[in-house]
């Protein structure tokens, strides 16, 4: 048993064909169906079902891809391992963080996390919706912190805190602010939100009102002044507004049938199958 053919195993079983698997390692199909072939003789067992159109794992190979996949990722981060300290470069983390996670709890632990690692290089970067795990997907960050949209099989993730969310606006937006709102009344305003960062950014459909105004923008810093000016109406993490709310520039609102308040549980977050750093390692065991 060799690297090779685990590597040659593991992208069948992921890809569905040995077809799509050649093409993906860059190897000929008879080439990539031989190391596996000489995989299954070396142990006697049997790990593909070829007898339909596509190679469907057998009970064995189910066993055997949980392993092999472990195996194959150690392998990985043994050679990140190796070529660091070859360089013998600082060591560097890109992280992208949803614009909601700016927490004093969560700040002061990438702080302590800094201190501990002098010469750390951290690459910080935001992102909303889709953007933040296409980041982790294009392996364009190492972790990510972020509310759940959109998390599955291919990722890990940990809770590490929650914000809580309230909808506000200017008090004179609504002169009936203190009652339960029907919805009609914020669909003639507009809805401020912010826009999805992903190159492929989907309509938000999040928590809206449907048939209502909506205005997108960037950052929560803009978000809040549009609020301040009474231009519209949003969703908003309490601790950013809540300066303003103690001074009644911001009500919060109630509106009904709508998620107008609510804890958001807040995750670290990496890509499951992606060999992680040491350093990686390190400040995912110091959040979770």
């Amino acid at each position: 048993m060799n690297h090779e053919q685990l590597r040659a195993f593991v992208s069948v079983a992921q890809l569905g064909s040995f077809r799509a698997a050649a093409q993906h390692l860059n190897k000929t199909q008879p080439t990539l169906s031989a190391s596996v072939k000489s995989l299954e003789q070396h142990f006697s067992i049997t790990l593909f079902n070829r007898s339909s159109y596509r190679p469907t794992l057998t009970a064995e190979g189910e066993r055997f891809l949980v392993k092999a996949k472990s195996l194959l990722k150690q392998a990985n981060e043994l050679e990140l391992l190796g070529h660091e300290l070859a360089q013998g470069a600082d060591p560097e983390l890109a992280l992208t963080l949803s614009p909601m996670c700016y927490l004093p709890p969560l700040v002061s632990k990438i702080e302590a996390f800094s201190k501990h690692y002098s010469k750390l290089q951290l690459n910080l970067d935001s992102g909303h919706l889709s953007g933040i795990l296409e980041a982790l997907l294009k392996q364009q960050s190492d972790l990510a912190l972020a509310p759940n949209i959109g998390l599955d099989g291919r990722f890990d993730f940990v809770e590490v805190g929650k914000v809580h969310m309230i909808t506000a606006a200017a008090p004179h937006l609504f002169e009936q602010h203190e009652q339960v709102l029907k919805q009609s009344m914020l669909r003639n305003k507009p809805h401020i939100l912010l826009a999805d960062s992903g190159s492929e950014a989907r309509s938000d459909n999040i928590n809206v009102i449907a048939g209502g105004q909506r205005w997108y923008v960037n950052d929560y810093h803009l978000k809040k002044e549009l609020l301040l000016a009474g231009l519209g109406w949003a969703r908003m993490p309490e601790h950013i507004v809540q300066q303003e709310l103690e001074q009644g520039l911001l009500v919060s609102l109630k509106v009904e049938q709508f998620a107008y308040s609510s804890q958001v549980p807040i995750y670290l977050i990496k890509l499951r199958e992606r060999a992680d750093k040491e350093i990686v390692r390190a400040f995912w065991q110091q959040f979770s």
